[in-house]
């Protein structure tokens, strides 16, 4: 049915900010319910946009944003070339008003896309077999990076396609030691990289472009838990550094003396700032850290030499990974508002923002980090080339046969969600979603019904959110987290689905649990530990209510990093399915009561002649098979099976597909969710962006470095 005049416009009217039947319309929604009687019914066009212009300025994002779509339009009708504009300013300053973005995107594709400089070229420049956490040097002739085959570092000559690496710490069975990032200084001839030395914590290590002269200078086992080298100072005598602290968490940015010596820590106020950028001048530094909602990031300017803190770019969506460019006339920063990774521009005088972001180029895929620019003015960064995405199908497991095919459930953002779990009535499912590389991915909750995908803002970082479990009244969830440095400690928060509000349930005093289940009323969690020399494990309940833990089973191979996922409570609540190793030449799926007591073998596989088995176990509604994912397809395919847990051989389902891995049944039995990665550990890749108008370093600057 279509709808035409003060009908379609009062219907518009009443589904802005959802209440427009109920309460009293403010002025804004009158004057825009008279704009749209205005185009509708008059058929004044120009009125119309007069109108709509005015509303674009309203306080009211959700009526800006509509304004500005219905302005396109009329501009559209006239067939005026400013409806592009019109469009491109609801994708770039209204990307939190999510229909209204995706219809200007819409609009802006049938009229050709988004507007990009002229000129700027993008290339592929390395596909390495890890992701390059380096930086270019000045001349971009150069890339470093950690070389993983050994734990090295390592450099790369962009032209000739030669690694070449600069430490030789000897196999990974020699030492355990390694490099992570790097930074090449401004005149090319040193590089400052994070060291994760033999006592488990990092330092800052300086040598020379060809590996020579390696020494440290920054130890400090406090800060030390994670430390990564962003940029030297123009002239050459500090690093620009972030430091982590363990406990009490505390994230710092500072300048380290490249000759060693004290550090200074920056007076930055923002929460969490991260991916900091000096000036070439030196004066001003930038970094993204967290706005005034818990899901964004924002952009921040701090004076140097008045410690003054400015709010460069704020958006609802995040804006992250800022670096000057080598004129020191702009800021480039990271993305999503036009539905993909772009690179955006804003000019800064003095470390104020002129004017609004511009866009150079978006469409850049799964961005992981900006690696920097060289003298030249051409910008590198890295991307992540693997896909995971969640899907649901729908299966007859006693034929054993797919009923309805797969199908991918994100309506947004695909190629990046990931640990799907159905809420207790099976009208919500949650799952992960990765928006900004290694940064911790966002808990979403999609609707069933209605198809709506809703972000929780939880503010657990820097933590990386792994485990997704609901709680039986649907309200909360449980996630773990852990901490991203060597040490790797989990601690369990149950997490409001509506608010995102976190509460600890148990954390981990060591690098233990490993894992965790929740038992189906709630009140119980399950979990292994181990020590990382001990051969047996401890299966682990703790009481939430009155935080009792005892020790309910015994069992070989249990150690941290080790079957973190492969365990699952029955949905009555009795019995525990764990994955866990016999011996070198066996693997066994067992169950104990959740009780304590026996713990009994189901079926065990042998470790070289049976295909692999992997991913998360989980158990059908009605308790009778544990479901679980084994490498039996063509050339190794992941396969569901199911395992009778009354006794008999695991039983085909007839779902496959490459990288299944977290399984989540449905309630009602028959829908299955799952996360399938593909490409898991591809290499990442490094892409530049060059001719960047303006964006090269003077020649006066240029000179002296």
């Amino acid at each position: 049915m279509r709808f035409t005049g003060t009908l379609a416009a009062v219907l518009a009217m009443a589904a802005i900010g959802g209440g427009a039947w109920t309460q009293k319309p403010d002025r804004d929604e009158v004057a825009l319910h008279a704009a749209m009687k205005k185009e509708t019914v008059d058929g004044d066009l120009k009125g119309a946009i007069e109108a709509y212009r005015k509303l674009a300025q309203s306080r009211d994002r959700a009526i800006a944003a509509q304004a500005l779509v219905r302005m396109g339009e009329c501009y559209e009708k006239l067939g005026d070339t400013e409806a592009r504009k019109a469009y491109e300013r609801v994708v770039r300053d209204f990307g939190d008003q999510k229909d209204l973005a995706e219809t200007a995107r819409t609009r802006l594709s049938a009229l050709g896309g988004l507007t990009h400089p002229s000129g700027i070229t993008l290339r592929k420049v390395w596909e390495s077999s890890g992701e390059p956490t380096g930086s270019p040097s000045p001349d971009g002739r150069y890339h470093s990076f950690p070389d993983w085959e050994t734990g090295d570092l390592a450099v790369r000559d962009l032209a000739t396609g030669q690694n070449r690496r600069l430490t030789n710490k000897g196999t990974w069975k020699d030492s355990d030691e390694y490099a992570e990032a790097s930074a090449i200084s401004g005149d090319g001839r040193q590089i400052a990289y994070a060291w994760c030395n033999k006592e488990g914590f990092y330092e800052l290590r300086v040598c020379g472009i060809d590996g020579s002269n390696p020494r440290t200078v920054y130890r400090d086992r406090e800060f030390g838990y994670w430390l990564e080298p962003y940029q030297w100072t123009a002239d050459g005598k500090q690093i620009l550094t972030a430091l982590m602290k363990r406990e009490p968490k505390e994230h710092r940015i500072a300048l380290v003396p490249a000759a060693g010596g004290p550090a200074r820590i920056l007076p930055i106020r923002a929460q969490l700032p991260w991916y900091p950028s000096l000036s070439p001048d030196g004066r001003f530094l930038v970094y993204d850290a967290y706005g005034e909602k818990p899901n964004e990031r924002d952009i921040f300017v701090l004076s140097l030499e008045a410690g003054q803190e400015v709010s460069l770019v704020r958006h609802p969506s995040s804006d992250w990974g800022p670096v000057w460019t080598p004129d020191g006339k702009k800021v480039l920063f990271i993305n999503d508002r036009t539905g993909t990774n772009g690179l955006w521009t804003i000019d800064v005088v003095e470390g104020k923002p002129q004017g609004i972001p511009q866009l150079l180029k978006d469409g850049l895929g799964r961005v992981n980090r900006p690696n920097g620019f060289s003298q030249q003015g051409a910008f590198y960064f890295s991307t992540n080339t693997s896909v995971e995405d969640v899907y649901v199908a729908e299966l007859d497991l006693t034929a054993g046969k797919v009923v309805r095919e797969p199908a991918p459930i994100a309506p947004r953002l695909v190629g990046s969600n990931s640990a799907p779990s159905w809420s207790p009535d099976g009208r919500r499912l949650a799952y992960y979603s990765r928006r900004e590389g290694e940064k911790p991915p966002t808990l979403v909750i999609l609707s069933v019904e209605t198809g709506e995908a809703r972000d929780v803002p939880v503010r657990l970082t820097p933590e990386i959110l792994a485990l997704v479990r609901w709680f039986p009244d649907g309200k909360s969830l449980l996630v773990s987290a852990r901490e991203s440095g060597p040490v790797r400690q989990v601690a369990f928060y149950g997490v409001d689905a509506q608010t995102g509000d976190h509460r600890l349930v148990r954390e981990s005093p060591g690098p233990g649990p490993v894992g965790a289940e929740l038992s189906p009323d709630g009140k119980m969690l399950f979990f292994f530990t181990g020590g990382e020399q001990e051969l047996w494990g401890g299966v682990i309940s703790r009481d939430l209510g009155t935080g009792q833990e005892r020790e309910i089973a015994r069992v070989p191979g249990i150690l941290p990093g080790r079957g973190s996922a492969e365990k699952a409570v029955s949905p009555d609540g009795r019995y525990l399915a764990f994955r866990s190793p016999v011996d070198e030449s066996w693997t066994a799926v067992r169950l104990v009561p959740t009780t304590g007591g026996e713990v009994r073998e189901l079926y065990r596989f042998q470790v070289q002649s049976e295909p692999a088995l992997f991913g998360q176990l989980s158990w059908t509604p009605d308790g009778r098979n544990v479901l679980f994912v084994r490498s039996t397809g063509k050339d190794g395919m992941p396969e569901l099976w199911r395992m009778p847990v009354a006794g008999g051989d695991p039983q085909r389902t007839g779902l496959s597909m490459q990288g299944m891995r977290v399984v989540a049944p449905h309630p009602d039995g028959r829908r299955i969710a799952f996360d399938s990665s593909q490409g898991s550990g591809a290499p990442g890749e490094l892409w530049v962006l060059e001719n960047i108008p303006g964006a090269a370093a003077s020649k006066a600057v240029a000179a002296a470095k």
